[in-house]
């Protein structure tokens, strides 16, 4: 598996996957998958799983911060398709001795965040395991069918935009394990925040599917530039992306002067951060379309053959940088 990777993984499982057919309209190479419903609506369903030693430390993180993020990295996902988050079912596999107070404080996280989205608890699954901790969750979530935004609609002479300042939860991540030299605790309070409470752009992301706005669409869960490339692939087209343009914000520009880091690399590798990145005919709709946070053009769409570049129109190179791989990748979440 560490010779392979995920995301060749990934390839190696759809190919061998018959097309969509039935009420299967998307399958595996999105955010979610996309099944026919009733009426109008579609359902989207997603998975994610979150490890013990992985993605936390039960040492150090707070059980009802866990719930929270295991579903914020759903809610995100929904988000990307434009959709509204509706039930979530949870597995839990734990070991015989481990702590029940611990889970149910994992689960009083999950319920109450689920309250600002309108999600509920439908159900799950719970077994032992004489390893981790490990926490499963899948979402369900609908969206008008014909409303639905997928990672294949980028066309050239679209425009890129990113949510929010990615790169902070990869600050948050580092400044967590003990990386923190003269940074202020404000600015220390706020990337930590910025990793372990992602803000889900739930509402944004219904709103450019519902304004048709949004022409392809992908959270920002692996790396700024490894996620638009996901998009490039399923569009077969390229994106050039400005790194002049790119937002940062004052925390991670205090982090990365102080940790003499590039803020441009962070920015586009550092993952988690559950942002939105999107194109879009024109980018003339931000100055008059309100969103509930930033919205920062970085780029546009050219043709290509599925390649994300840095730079100009005129001078730019490819950025090959893989986002993160669960079977070759050392980032670890506390």
């Amino acid at each position: 598996m560490k010779d392979l990777g995920e995301f060749k993984l990934i390839d190696l499982i759809a190919l061998r996957q018959p097309e969509a057919h039935g009420r299967l309209l998307r399958g595996i190479g999105d955010d979610c998958a996309v099944i026919s419903g009733e009426g109008e609506l579609a359902s989207l369903v997603t998975v994610d799983t979150m490890v013990e030693g992985s993605h936390f430390d039960v040492r150090t993180s707070k059980p009802e911060g866990i719930g929270a993020k295991l579903l914020a990295v759903n809610l995100s996902d929904v988000a990307a398709m434009g959709g509204t988050p509706c039930e979530v079912f949870l597995a839990i596999s734990a070991a015989p001795d481990f702590d029940a107070d611990f889970i149910e404080r994992v689960i009083n996280g999950l319920q109450s965040y689920g309250l600002r989205f309108g999600v509920q608890l439908a159900g799950g699954d719970t077994t032992s395991t004489a390893g981790p901790l490990v926490l499963t969750l899948t979402l369900i979530g609908t969206c008008p069918g014909n409303q639905v935004v997928y990672r294949s609609g980028a066309k050239p002479g679209d425009s890129v935009f990113v949510t929010g300042t990615p790169g902070d939860s990869g600050a948050g991540l580092l400044i967590s394990q003990g990386s923190s030299p003269g940074l202020s605790g404000r600015d220390r309070k706020y990337l930590l925040r910025r990793h372990h409470r992602p803000e889900p752009r739930v509402d944004v992301g219904r709103k450019l599917a519902s304004d048709n706005v949004a022409t392809a669409m992908i959270d920002v869960s692996d790396g700024l530039g490894a996620d638009l490339r996901h998009i490039c692939q399923q569009s077969q087209v390229d994106v050039v992306i400005d790194p002049a343009l790119l937002p940062v914000s004052d925390a991670l520009t205090a982090f990365c002067e102080a940790s003499k880091v590039d803020p441009v690399d962070m920015v586009l590798s550092s993952g988690e951060d559950y942002e939105l990145t999107f194109t879009a005919r024109s980018g003339d709709f931000c100055a008059d379309w309100d969103a509930e946070c930033r919205l920062t053009y970085i780029g546009r769409v050219v043709s290509g053959s599925g390649l994300t570049r840095i730079g100009s129109d005129e001078e730019n190179q490819v950025y090959d940088k893989e986002g993160f791989d669960h079977f070759s990748g050392s980032r670890k979440t506390q």
